[in-house]
């Protein structure tokens, strides 16, 4: 086992086991529960990569909540995280230890290593998870595979910032699924060589890991086909997918078609990006051709949308300019849109920015035109939907949802604890707050239909409510649901 240099076997914190001591790893230093409670000096990084637990067999004095706090770790400084496969366990002050594991070349992965039965310290091993207490036995991901019957081990959210750092704890939310742009477009002539290869980058901008990625390519209605080719680099974000476009024997025009990205688990579900080949002919007059004729935003009440952008080009000879973009707005709301050109020559560049602002939830419209020179003007027609404030889940990135009964736990956080959702009926869901209402920790979702505390194994139903256990417990907390029947999403305040 690497020695861990922030350690100190002659501390009061730390006790060396005999090789006659009833652990696992006989031989490893061991913090005992209570010293472990004490010890909230420092980050403990990379240590018990194969070592020990806390060797407790009845059971904790006190159990620790499967789900500390936010901390940063920055994995160049762990050995044990610099190839993939890799696994170091991690103390951030008094929280309980959490198991990081790299599992792709920029994917990372953490669990928290409190046992789901009877809240003991899970022992890492050369081949899986163990808890000492029962012998619960779990696989590298967290699921449980023999021994104790109990709920996989929580897994925790991992975000990886720009410079390489991930913030780990929180409950875990799924992926969603980020392009760096919604449009591409290639700009050639009859005469001309192919243009160059373009790409766009293919990020994971929620938590857990985004993996399945798959791409599919529609060309726009009675239009030829064939000119488009896409190459992905990986499976996994972050990813990039390079597109090629070749003219061929296209006469003048403009080509369209859409390419599909999907990811396993996204919350946001695909996403698609506009491809346009403009094929130019320099004899003509200038006209402009814009890349899109509809933009669409979604947000929440209070909200900053992500921009999007528009090319404004020139399909036919000479010289394009004089752009300018102005917006009208339809009934109810106006003043919500914000539009900036680059330039004013085409090729140019328009970013169309909505701002919720103190909108109320509903759909809002607008039209924004765009005019050059001699040319005929252009419009885009823009729809904002706003929609109530709160955690907003969609429905298929859960699978357990599709049924009435099933549950889905840590779909995301509300007043700063994990949310559990349970599909009542076709039409009808409720969500819970996962915090025990007796011990305060966190509670797990079972065989997708109910829920279990770790600390003294209170049981509830589907519904929340109460059902059996040694203590004597209320039912979970409920939310508020906002959901349209045949709707994707819904929302939970």
């Amino acid at each position: 086992m690497p020695h861990d240099p922030s350690f100190d076997p002659s501390s009061p914190l730390a006790t060396e086991l005999s090789p006659s001591d009833p652990s696992p790893c006989g031989g490893c230093h061991r913090v005992d529960r209570r010293q472990f409670l004490a010890s909230a000096s420092a980050l403990t990084l990379g240590v018990l990569v194969s070592g020990c637990g806390d060797g407790i067999i009845s059971g904790p004095e006190q159990v620790l909540d499967a789900i500390p706090a936010p901390f940063r770790l920055d994995p160049s400084t762990v050995p044990e995280l610099a190839s993939v496969g890799g696994r170091a366990v991690v103390v951030s002050g008094t929280s309980a230890p959490v198991v990081v594991e790299r599992v792709g070349s920029a994917q990372f992965r953490a669990l928290s290593l409190v046992c789901p039965h009877r809240g003991s310290i899970v022992d890492v091993t050369a081949t899986g998870l163990r808890c000492p207490n029962h012998e619960a036995v779990f696989a590298n991901d967290g699921t449980w595979l023999s021994g104790q019957p109990t709920a996989g081990l929580t897994a925790l959210d991992v975000r990886q910032s720009a410079d390489g750092s991930l913030m780990i704890g929180g409950a875990l939310t799924p992926p969603v699924l980020g392009l760096d742009r919604t449009s591409v477009v290639f700009l050639t002539t009859l005469t001309g060589n192919a243009p160059s290869a373009q790409t766009v980058a293919i990020a994971n901008d929620g938590g857990g890991i985004l993996g399945g990625l798959a791409v599919t390519l529609t060309y726009g209605p009675g239009q030829r086909t064939g000119w488009l080719s896409l190459a992905l680099s990986q499976a996994s974000a972050p990813s990039t997918l390079t597109l090629s476009a070749q003219r061929g024997t296209l006469p003048i025009g403009n080509y369209t078609a859409t390419v599909t990205i999907s990811g396993a688990g996204v919350s946001n579900g695909a996403q698609t990006l506009s491809v346009s080949l403009l094929v130019q002919d320099p004899t003509t007059p200038a006209a402009l051709q814009l890349s899109t004729a509809a933009l669409s935003f979604t947000a929440p009440v209070g909200s900053t949308p992500a921009a999007q952008v528009v090319q404004c080009n020139n399909s036919g000879g000479g010289t394009l300019a004089g752009l300018v973009a102005t917006v009208s707005y339809g009934a109810g709301a106006t003043g919500w849109i914000t539009t900036t050109l680059n330039q004013t020559t085409a090729p140019a560049t328009l970013t169309v920015r909505p701002s919720v602002g103190a909108l109320a939830a509903g759909s809002y419209t607008a039209t924004i035109t765009v005019s050059g020179n001699g040319v005929a003007s252009r419009t885009i027609a823009v729809t904002l939907t706003v929609t109530a404030a709160g955690l907003v889940v969609t429905l298929a990135a859960w699978p357990a949802l599709a049924n009435v009964g099933g549950v889905a736990g840590s779909v995301g956080n509300v007043n700063g604890g994990p949310v559990a959702v349970s599909r009542l009926s076709a039409t009808s869901f409720a969500a819970f707050s996962m915090r025990c209402p007796h011990a305060g920790t966190t509670v797990n979702v079972v065989n997708g239909t109910s829920f279990r505390c770790p600390n003294h194994g209170a049981l509830f139903n589907g519904a929340g409510v109460w059902q059996s256990s040694p203590q004597r417990a209320d039912n979970l907390s409920t939310l508020t649901v906002i959901y349209t029947p045949g709707a994707t999403t819904l929302t939970v305040t």
